[in-house]
């Protein structure tokens, strides 16, 4: 009769270890966080608006379609007077909790000691970050319309 037991009780303890390994990986920490801002630098490094749409926090999302950010990006970024946007990850502030926080990247521009800060939001899994809303909001044509006239 023991033998009979020995696979559930095996079954049940690789069960058990897959569901306290799936919790431990998915849970918000600084590595996370840090990561995905990592990412994102680089979809904005690389001027890929469409690989920057996925990290935008659902709320912002909502506003407008992947198609619609791109289109927005490139014509916010192709005014004249801009330069191309480059940042580099200085810090990443988490909540004690970790589900929120703030990063702060350093921006490459003509001015020295820009910063470009974002705020972080931990949804399902991943964080988020609540970042480009003149662009989701078209916001960024308010900036032009005064340089214009």
């Amino acid at each position: 009769m023991q033998r009979n037991t020995r696979p559930w009780i095996r079954l049940f303890i690789i069960l058990l270890l897959l569901i306290i390994s799936a919790g431990i990986f998915n849970v918000p920490s600084q590595w996370r966080a840090t990561k995905r801002i990592n990412s994102l630098n680089e979809a904005i490094n690389a001027n890929k608006p469409a690989d920057i749409y996925p990290y935008l926090i659902p709320e912002l999302r909502e506003m407008l379609t992947k198609e619609e950010f791109v289109q927005n990006f490139a014509e916010e970024r192709s005014y004249p007077y801009l330069s191309p946007l480059y940042v580099y990850l200085d810090e990443v502030k988490l909540a004690a909790d970790r589900r929120s926080g703030e990063a702060i990247s350093t921006v490459a521009a003509r001015l020295p000691g820009q910063k470009m800060k974002v705020k972080l939001i931990y949804i399902r899994g991943k964080y988020y970050v609540e970042a480009f809303r003149d662009i989701a909001d078209k916001s960024y044509l308010l900036k032009f319309q005064n340089i214009k006239k």
